[in-house]
């Protein structure tokens, strides 16, 4: 496998482990990183289902004719070495997800969008918790992310470093870094972002391109995600109070 392919691999696993730090780690990992504050649950606040989390979703169509979606098992890599780093934020990303079948629990929904052989590629990883949940570890992996300056993705038996920079996504409410590093002398960047879509469902967000950099065309994909997920997201809940 190219380098190239297992930093893309890396990454979207790292985007993956942000997203379950958002929707609740295991006990022990989310009282140590995240503390006891947290606010009570809104009982109008309800959880989106599974199908409505996976409509939420950007689709190849929504950004071009060159892009195609990966299959699931790329969405969801297995595989690949955590990243190393920031203590803070990887301790997050690499803690075990709750398995009790309390409040931590609801669906999660991820694509992975390539732009032609060689990308771009585009990630969105949806998380649905209670309102209670996300009110606990969002503030954590926010204030993780914002402190971050440098992330080591694995790739094989060797780590590449990406140096992490502030990034404004133009959203009010969005945390966003600029990743760039490079790999077997070809420069790789990318835009890492989380935001809250409300009280219930929480984005992370991934761009990443080789031997190239487009922070408007990252933007512009971020905002599609942004709309499209709130469009829908809304509109479910609507059809669902009637």
């Amino acid at each position: 496998m190219r380098i190239q392919m297992r930093v893309q691999l890396a990454a979207v696993a790292a985007s993956l482990s942000l997203a379950t730090a958002l929707s609740g780690c295991s006990s022990s990992a989310t009282s140590n990183a995240v503390g006891a504050a947290a606010s009570s649950a809104s009982s109008s606040s309800s959880v989106p289902s599974a199908d409505q989390l996976q409509s939420a979703l950007l689709v190849a169509s929504d950004l071009g004719p060159d892009y195609t979606a990966q299959p699931n098992d790329t969405s969801s890599p297995t595989d690949t070495s955590a990243p190393s780093g920031c203590s803070t934020l990887t301790d997050l990303m690499n803690a075990i997800p709750s398995k009790s079948p309390g409040a931590a629990q609801g669906p999660d929904a991820q694509v992975i969008l390539q732009g032609g052989q060689a990308g771009p590629f585009v990630g969105e990883f949806l998380s649905a918790r209670p309102q209670s949940v996300l009110d606990r570890n969002y503030p954590a992996v926010v204030d993780a992310l914002r402190g971050c300056k440098q992330l080591n993705f694995p790739t094989g038996t060797t780590q590449v470093p990406f140096q992490l920079t502030d990034f404004d996504m133009g959203s009010t409410g969005t945390t966003a870094k600029h990743m760039s590093g490079t790999v077997e002398g070809v420069p790789v960047n990318g835009y890492l972002a989380v935001d809250r879509l409300g009280p219930t469902v929480a984005m992370v967000y991934l761009y990443l391109e080789v031997a190239g950099d487009s922070p408007q065309t990252a933007k512009s994909y971020f905002d599609q995600a942004v709309t499209k997920a709130n469009s829908v997201l809304t509109g479910s809940a609507s059809a669902a109070s009637v």
